[in-house]
């Protein structure tokens, strides 16, 4: 959900993942930014059960695209790697420091790879 540059860069940065990944993505990850024919949306508890949402900033939108999508897969890493973020739940700085720093790896290893192996989900 958002303007055209939202949707066409969270493809490019989809390009980069591995067949299997894909899959897990377009089926269980909502992407939202300020929507380009809409001042607001509401999205309730039931359309997004057991279902993730990365909320892109217009602020990131404007970076360029290599910064871009390095964000969106390392957001995808977060969720394909079974993160938690501390939204009602307590974590100590070293669990999120490790989920970073594995949240970034992941983004890297998918840039620096081949595009769309057969490779599964590291979860």
């Amino acid at each position: 959900m958002g303007k055209s540059r939202m949707k066409s860069i969270v493809c490019k940065a989809v390009s980069y993942l591995p067949y299997k990944i894909v899959g897990y993505v377009t089926q269980n990850i909502w992407f939202v930014s300020s929507p380009q024919d809409s001042w607001a949306f509401t999205l309730r508890g039931s359309d997004i059960k057991n279902q993730y949402v990365v909320v892109l900033s217009d602020d990131l939108l404007m970076q360029e695209d290599s910064q871009v999508i390095y964000t969106i897969l390392h957001e995808i890493g977060h969720v394909t790697l079974g993160h938690r973020n501390s939204m009602g739940f307590e974590q100590t700085q070293t669990e999120i420091k490790n989920q970073e720093i594995e949240a970034d790896k992941f983004a890297y290893k998918y840039i620096n790879k081949p595009r769309n192996t057969t490779e599964t989900i590291s979860k």
